[in-house]
């Protein structure tokens, strides 16, 4: 009787290790000369992440699991503090939830965004660093594991160097803090690939997206940058999102804290 009870729980024990949900690990490196208050979103209406926002000082990392299948996004957030009224608030990237936590809502263009689909069974993941939405710092996403192309997609260059006058925004000190992306800027067809403008033959690259595409050659530019912006991994692969993965982005750009001219 009691030999049969060892097999038992040994068997639903080897049940378990190999039939339970296999997480992909998500490792956060911030080589920024700052902190940066790191959110996440997870897509299609699924339940959030562990934790969906947090605060991660330069030279630091932080490890976050997520289930598989999983679809999501992750940004950094700049020049973070408590106002007056007790709200965390932050210059770029904000949440808008008044907390270091996000709670499912995303950040508030411009910001730079990593994004990723992880498939189930070691399937084929796409992953991209996105500059649709703007750009706030400097990012990568690198795979760690997997097999197949498994580059790394990165915008390591400062584009708030290059951002046109029109695109900039301004913190209270005058500097630039982030470059918008031209739809956000101007909300027009042309730069949203909104209708009637909505396919990848009528809405071609820009000037303003070229910008961000020679700046940044390995990062989504728009919305149908799918050819030069979209990595793929197959295998059961864990990911390196690392923050000024240059080590010598900005200078002190981010560091004095201010107001946002809006």
């Amino acid at each position: 009787m009691v030999k049969t009870l060892v097999v038992v729980i040994s068997l639903s024990l080897t049940i378990l290790s190999f039939g339970g949900a296999h997480a992909a690990t998500i490792s956060f490196k911030n080589n920024c000369p700052y902190t940066v208050w790191p959110g996440t979103l997870t897509s299609d209406g699924k339940p959030q992440l562990s934790t969906t926002g947090f605060e991660l000082a330069s030279q630091a990392s932080f490890q976050l699991d997520t289930p598989v299948p999983w679809a999501g996004r992750f940004w950094a957030r700049t020049r973070c503090y408590t106002n007056t009224f007790g709200n965390f608030v932050c210059a770029t990237a904000d949440c808008a939830s008044d907390k270091v936590t996000c709670n499912g809502t995303g950040a508030i263009p411009p910001t730079t965004l990593a994004e990723l689909n992880i498939a189930a069974d070691g399937g084929q993941d796409f992953y991209d660093v996105s500059l649709v939405d703007g750009f706030n710092l400097p990012m990568s996403v690198t795979p760690q594991g997997g097999t197949g192309d498994c580059k790394t997609a990165s915008c390591p260059a400062n584009v708030n160097a290059v951002c046109p006058s029109e695109l900039q925004k301004k913190g209270s000190d005058g500097s630039v803090v982030a470059c918008l992306s031209a739809c956000v800027a101007f909300n027009q067809p042309q730069y949203c690939c909104t209708p009637p403008q909505n396919t990848p033959e009528t809405c071609p690259s820009t000037n303003y997206s070229e910008i961000f595409h020679n700046a940044c050659p390995d990062a989504y530019s728009y919305a149908y940058d799918d050819k030069r912006g979209t990595f793929t991994c197959n295998g059961g692969t864990n990911y390196v999102i690392t923050f000024c993965p240059s080590n010598h982005c900005c200078g002190d750009i981010y560091i004095h804290i201010g107001t946002i001219d809006m």
